[in-house]
C-alpha cells in the first residue's frame, strides 16, 4: 500500500516561483493553479491507494505562541500569489481531494503525525512530498521524502551520504545551524559543517554537551555560549502530535479521482487546454487492468 502525504504550502511555492505567469481570459495570473495540479498530476500517476494534503492553520500557531518572531523574517507573499491560492483550495475541494488543517498546528506537525501513525504497518510505503529539513528525521526503510518537480527521492541511505548522520539528528543540527527560513536562531559561527561533524561524532546536543570538554578552541567557547539558546530551539522546533489525528483511519485519505470533472474543471472553467490529453492519457493508465502473464 502506498501513503502520500503533501505540504500544502511547498507545492503552492514550488508552483508560483517553477512556472511562468499563464494569464487567463480575464488578465488574471494563474500559474499556481496551474502547476499545483500539474505536480498533483505527477503524484496522481504513483497510484497511491491513500493520499492526504496537510496544510497549515489559517491562525498564527502554539510556536508563535513561544515566539512572536517566529517566520517573521519572511517575504510578504506577492498579492498575485495570494489571489490564487483560494482559487485551488476551492478546487482541492471540488475535486474530493483529501486534506487536513487543525487550528494551531503547522502542515509539518500534521505530516508528522499521520506518518508516526502508520510508518511500523509492514505493507505500507509512505511518501512524503515536502522539503523541510525538520521532516527529515522520519525518514526510515518505508517513508522517503520525494520532489516530483526535480525527480528526486530521498530515502536514509541518500540522506547520510549528505549530512554524515543518521535522519533521526536532523533537529539536533538544526539547533546548533538554526534556520533562516523560520527566522530560528543558531549558535554563531557554527556553520554546516562544524555542526554536521559535531552530530556525527556526538549524534545529539544533549552528547556534546556531556563531552564539551573534549572540544577545544573556539568551538567550545561557541558551544557554552550558544547552549541556551540551542536548546531553545531544538524545543521550537519539536514536531507536535496534532490532536485527533491519531484517531483517523487510512479510509479518511481514499483519493476518489473524477478524471470527467477534472477535465470539466480544469480544461472547461479555467483554460488549462494542455490538460486534456494528460488527464485522458492518466485515466487510461489508471484504469487499464493489470495484466497477468501465464507460462
Amino acid at each position: 500500500m502506498k501513503l502520500f502525504v503533501i505540504d500544502w504550502s511547498w507545492f503552492l511555492y514550488r508552483a508560483y516561483y517553477a512556472f511562468p505567469p499563464l494569464m487567463d481570459k480575464d488578465g488574471h495570473n494563474t500559474n499556481v493553479v496551474y502547476g499545483f495540479f500539474r505536480m498533483m498530476f505527477k503524484v496522481f500517476q504513483e497510484k497511491p491507494d491513500y493520499l492526504v494534503i496537510a496544510r497549515d492553520a489559517p491562525v498564527k500557531t502554539i510556536r508563535h505562541e513561544t515566539f512572536p518572531e517566529y517566520k517573521a523574517n519572511r517575504k510578504k507573499m506577492d498579492d498575485d500569489f495570494r489571489h490564487q491560492i483560494p482559487v485551488t483550495k476551492e478546487i482541492v475541494a471540488e475535486l474530493w481531494i483529501p486534506y487536513l488543517s487543525v487550528d494551531g498546528y503547522e502542515a509539518d506537525d500534521i505530516i508528522a503525525s499521520i506518518v508516526r501513525k502508520h510508518q511500523d504497518g509492514s505493507d505500507i510505503l509512505i511518501d512524503i512530498y515536502s522539503s523541510d529539513k525538520d521532516l527529515k528525521q522520519l525518514l526510515q526503510q518505508n517513508v522517503l521524502a520525494v520532489d516530483p518537480l526535480k525527480g528526486i527521492t530521498i530515502d536514509p541511505k541518500l540522506f547520510l551520504q549528505e549530512f554524515m548522520f543518521e535522519p533521526k539528528y536532523i533537529l539536533d543540527y538544526l539547533a546548533l545551524t538554526g534556520d533562516s527560513a523560520d527566522n530560528i536562531k543558531w549558535i554563531a559561527g557554527i556553520g554546516p559543517k562544524q555542526a554536521s561533524d559535531l552530530i556525527k561524532k556526538y549524534q545529539d546536543l544533549d552528547w556534546i554537551y556531556t563531552h564539551i570538554d573534549e572540544i577545544t578552541g573556539w568551538l567550545k567557547q561557541k558551544l557554552i555560549d550558544g547552549k541556551e539558546d540551542a536548546y531553545w530551539s531544538k524545543d521550537l522546533i519539536q514536531l507536535h502530535t496534532v490532536p485527533g489525528v491519531e484517531t483517523m483511519t487510512l479510509d479518511q485519505f481514499v483519493l476518489p479521482l473524477d478524471f470527467n470533472k477534472m477535465k470539466e474543471i480544469l480544461v472547461k472553467r479555467y483554460g488549462f487546454h494542455s490538460f486534456e490529453k494528460v488527464i485522458d492519457e492518466m485515466k487510461k493508465k489508471m484504469e487499464s487492468p493489470v495484466q497477468m502473464w501465464l507460462f
